[in-house]
């Protein structure tokens, strides 16, 4: 009687990193449907507050303002990441297979506009900086100035603080593609 041929090493531990692979990919969309909502919903908060509000403006400074604007979608991040990996335990050690659907259903706006962002990196990039450029060059126009100040001194402070704005910028944003890449874009919908 022959033996039934066994899976080596190799086989069973491409199915493993691969059922782990399926379920990063599952927890991070899932993390970053759920954040969405909630940094947007703080940014307006935040803004409104600032606008509306002088006790809140002379209360919190710059590094202030961007805590309460990114803590709320960091731990709505955070908690459904963790809620879905838990998901993905429990469904493994159930005997479920933890394997993606052949069609996405529900919600697919973060896939396409992850595939949109992955075929326009560069007009995302510049998406990002044209905002970050046009407020260096608001604060440096709004700043108390002497009498034998130009505009010139305003744009090359705005340059060179630009220039910092923009390799971080190139950082993230190349570091977001290379990270999608690597769980799969682009997505199909």
């Amino acid at each position: 009687m022959a033996a039934s041929p066994q899976p080596d090493a190799t086989e069973a531990y491409s199915m493993e990193s691969k059922k782990a692979q399926g379920a990063m990919n599952d927890a991070l969309s899932n993390a970053l449907t759920t954040a969405a909502p909630w940094l947007a919903i703080s940014s307006a908060a935040v803004y409104a507050a600032n606008s509306y509000w002088p006790a809140f403006r002379k209360s919190f400074g710059a590094s202030g303002k961007t805590s309460l604007v990114i803590m709320p979608p960091i731990v709505a991040y955070n908690l459904a990441g963790e809620a879905s990996v838990l998901r993905s335990l429990r469904a493994d050690a159930d005997g479920e297979a933890v394997a993606a659907p052949s069609k996405r259903t529900g919600m697919t706006w973060h896939l396409r506009a992850a595939n949109l962002f992955c075929e326009h990196t560069l007009l995302s990039f510049a998406v990002v900086i044209t905002p970050m450029y046009g407020a260096i060059l608001a604060n440096e126009l709004s700043k108390p100035r002497y009498e034998g100040w130009r505009l010139s001194h305003a744009l090359i402070h705005t340059r060179v603080f630009g220039q910092a704005a923009a390799v971080g910028s190139l950082v993230l944003v190349f570091g977001f593609k290379d990270a999608l890449r690597k769980m799969g874009a682009p997505f199909e919908i």
